[in-house]
């Protein structure tokens, strides 16, 4: 028997804003926690480019900082790999540093107005008073 409010239901997945595919909701929770993933100093120089067969490619913009930042990997990378491992149950094997175009400037957030409740209520009230 079927419910008649049945065709109204929307998977989960497709209301939650998640990109339908596995590995492209991997890449943007990784891409929200950036700064988890590989600290303060190299968030800003940094960027996730893609996760490939369980390897982080990892954008650098400058590239006086690249070779550096190759070595670092290969320092660091236990200590990344465990952080992936705790806060997203991720298992990735390597990072890979590559040159990359620099990020998009943000466009600077509009100025949104929030109503002021209490003129609200005061407009209200004095049209029901007229009314």
């Amino acid at each position: 028997m079927r419910r008649s409010g049945a065709r109204d239901l929307v998977p989960l997945r497709a209301a939650s804003g998640l990109p339908p595919d596995p590995q492209a909701r991997t890449e943007a929770r990784l891409r929200h926690g950036w700064l988890l993933v590989v600290g303060p100093a190299l968030v800003n120089h940094t960027r996730l480019l893609r996760v490939s067969r369980g390897t982080l490619v990892v954008g650098c913009w400058q590239p006086q900082f690249i070779p550096n930042l190759r070595k670092a990997a290969d320092a660091v990378w236990p200590q990344v790999q465990e952080r992936l491992l705790r806060l997203w149950k991720l298992k990735m094997n390597s990072m890979e540093i590559v040159p990359c175009d620099p990020p998009d400037p943000e466009k600077p957030p509009r100025e949104r107005r929030e109503p002021d409740a209490f003129k609200a209520v005061l407009d209200l009230l004095r049209t029901r008073q007229k009314g």
